[in-house]
């Protein structure tokens, strides 16, 4: 898949959510595959930032299976978290692993639900979160200055965004092997465990058509967030993003 082909694709999220739905029950499983294992402590670090203080709710947008969600549940226990995604196979797969892992869902008074909705258009009141997160799925947002703004909205004052995601990395060896593998091993994976190569090859085109970890910090800040900073990991294969909501809004006086 080029370029032009996964623009095409990430323009209609219905489509993307589709793709992924299709993929749902291997999803987990290619994950760990292609990172080898590192994905999990990725989604650690990216927990740890979150910075959730006692009170507030913790916001997951493009959840997947939510094992980002389940770690904020753990490490804030004070905290009720709300993962959203627009596919349903992928958040019917992330409520069985919430029960699974010991955790009471809203439903049964607990402090995790999901919510099937868009996260250029997030549900929910201005300043109802200390902290939203997202971890590998930005890439498939097609508008990221409308989905940043949208969840500027939904953030309290002072609270931050974090996002982990793909990138490309800088001119060197990880670059190198980031073409290796992500353009040549990861589709031959998606077609062997996951029997779907199209959904894989569609993640080296995302990736070729997402900005860079710099670019991306510009996002933010046209969007309004500030004390952005970022830092690479695995070769700069993956960056982690953060970013913190003025408590004064851009264009206000303090």
């Amino acid at each position: 898949m080029d370029h032009d082909e996964a623009a095409r694709l990430r323009s209609e999220p219905l489509r993307v959510a589709a793709m992924f739905g299709r993929i749902a029950g291997r999803y987990d499983l290619l994950n760990t595959l292609m990172t080898a294992g590192l994905d999990r402590r990725w989604r650690r670090l990216a927990a740890v930032e979150a910075g959730l203080g006692p009170g507030d709710r913790g916001l997951d947008i493009c959840c997947g299976t939510g094992d980002l969600t389940i770690e904020l549940a753990r490490m804030y226990r004070h905290s009720a978290v709300v993962g959203l995604d627009l596919s349903e196979p992928m958040l019917a797969r992330a409520r069985r692993k919430v029960r699974r892992a010991g955790i009471n869902g809203w439903d049964d008074g607990g402090r995790v639900c999901f919510v099937r909705a868009d996260a250029h258009e997030p549900p929910f009141p201005a300043a109802a979160f200390g902290a939203v997160t997202a971890a590998f799925g930005v890439r498939n947002l097609p508008d990221l200055p409308r989905a940043f703004s949208a969840l500027l909205r939904v953030t309290r004052p002072g609270g931050r965004l974090v996002c982990l995601e793909i990138t490309t990395p800088p001119p060197g060896p990880g670059r190198r092997f980031h073409a290796f593998w992500f353009e040549r091993c990861v589709p031959l994976l998606g077609r062997l465990i996951a029997g779907d190569g199209a959904a894989y090859s569609y993640l080296p085109a995302s990736v070729r058509a997402f900005p860079e970890a710099d670019g991306l910090a510009r996002l933010l800040h046209e969007a309004g967030w500030r004390s952005i900073r970022f830092r690479r990991l695995g070769m700069g294969i993956v960056a982690l993003h953060v970013a913190e909501r003025p408590s004064v809004a851009v264009g206000e006086a303090s």
